[in-house]
């Protein structure tokens, strides 16, 4: 029912093409799993506009069906791919991204996109509005961002909600960390997460789902390599690499070098929320299969296109008059379409269907070179 196969090995890199079975199709690795939080991508997608951007999968939030706990109402109904019509495979994240992102994020004033690369000054931390009230070898007690009412998340909450949920891919639930965590507070949560993984595993998964482990240890190389031999010897299918990666992109391919040298490189590989243009090639070469990111489709809802030139900021007033499409080669619905001038135009109106169009082209660009990275590997050019 599951099955990872590595199809081509670069002789020049650690790139590989790879093949991933599952009970919704196929995923044809180095693969991009966009963030739907809800089980939609944001920006009005629906199932019939993902079949237009050559999506292969889709990665869901655990948490936020807790929070709206609507997590029994998708089971009742035969899962994810039933409730929102997608029949590709699904990942589903445990609720550890969280921890930080309502916790020591939101206290330090990161946001999700760039967070784990604080390159720029560290603004102060803010006053109250923490979400992540306590850690706990339970689990963590949050309060819920939409009604401010207690929410204890624990690893076999999670693990039994994301059975609930249905997605072909479960992931343990961990601590991921801050990039400005000490020794002492890495190796802490890092113990703990290895922890919950044992109480994670002893929930019965049903055969129609695989789990994901998640290699932790933050910016330290002795907890690391401690974090990949353990998620290593887990009867889990795949492995990620999460947490902080550290303070600048350089940190982060030295991190993932670093792993790569203990890793088990017979199980599919995911860089937990990572994929911006710029890190695309350099992350695969360095043996990345899989990895998610809501950069792609958050730019697109404020006016950014991605391009063989970088981003594009559509909404300046010089390209009011610009009739040519985004890009003049591209085959997306957006392109073919629209230009860029109408593009232009429904933003400044504020118009719903601007973030839809953008989105769609974004998604379909980052497949199309994420082909042109497959051949490449294929041809022994990579």
């Amino acid at each position: 029912m599951f099955q990872f196969k590595i199809l081509k090995q670069s002789k020049k890199s650690k790139a590989r093409i790879g093949e991933i079975k599952t009970p919704h199709g196929k995923i044809i690795t180095p693969a991009f799993i966009p963030v739907a939080t809800l089980g939609v991508i944001k920006g009005g997608l629906d199932f019939r506009d993902l079949e237009l951007t050559k999506t292969q999968c889709q990665i869901v939030n655990t948490f936020h069906f807790l929070d709206l706990n609507r997590a029994e109402e998708v089971k009742k109904f035969g899962g994810l791919h039933k409730f929102f019509k997608f029949q590709k495979p699904i990942f589903t994240d445990s609720g550890g991204f969280q921890i930080f992102s309502l916790g020591k994020g939101a206290e330090l004033g990161l946001g999700k996109i760039g967070s784990i690369f604080p390159e720029n000054n560290i603004q102060k931390k803010k006053e109250g509005g923490k979400l992540v009230k306590r850690i706990t070898q339970k689990g963590i007690l949050f309060r819920s961002p939409r009604d401010g009412r207690e929410i204890y998340l624990t690893p076999e909450l999670s693990a039994q909600t994301q059975i609930k949920l249905g997605a072909d891919f479960i992931y343990l639930l961990d601590i991921c960390g801050s990039p400005l965590d000490d020794l002492k507070t890495a190796k802490k949560e890092m113990e703990l997460s290895h922890w919950w993984f044992e109480r994670f595993l002893r929930i019965k998964i049903p055969p129609t789902q695989q789990v994901f482990g998640i290699i932790q240890g933050g910016i330290y190389k002795e907890l690391r390599k401690t974090s990949t031999q353990f998620v290593n010897n887990l009867p889990v299918f795949g492995i990620a690499i999460g947490g902080a990666l550290g303070k600048s992109k350089n940190d982060m391919y030295k991190t993932i070098s670093f792993v790569n040298r203990y890793i088990d490189w017979q199980r599919p590989h995911h860089l937990l929320g990572i994929g911006d243009l710029e890190v695309l090639e350099k992350i695969i070469k360095l043996g990345i299969d899989l990895f998610d990111c809501a950069l792609p489709t958050r730019i697109a809802r404020h006016g950014t296109a991605l391009t063989f030139k970088g981003y594009f900021n559509i909404l300046k007033n010089q390209y009011k008059s610009n009739f040519e499409p985004i890009e003049k080669d591209c085959k997306c619905f957006t392109c073919q379409n629209y230009s860029i001038a109408q593009l232009n135009f429904l933003f400044k109106a504020k118009e719903q269907l601007a973030g839809r169009l953008l989105t769609i082209h974004n998604l379909y660009f980052l497949e199309t070179q994420l082909e042109k990275i497959r051949e490449k590997i294929e041809m022994g050019k990579l």
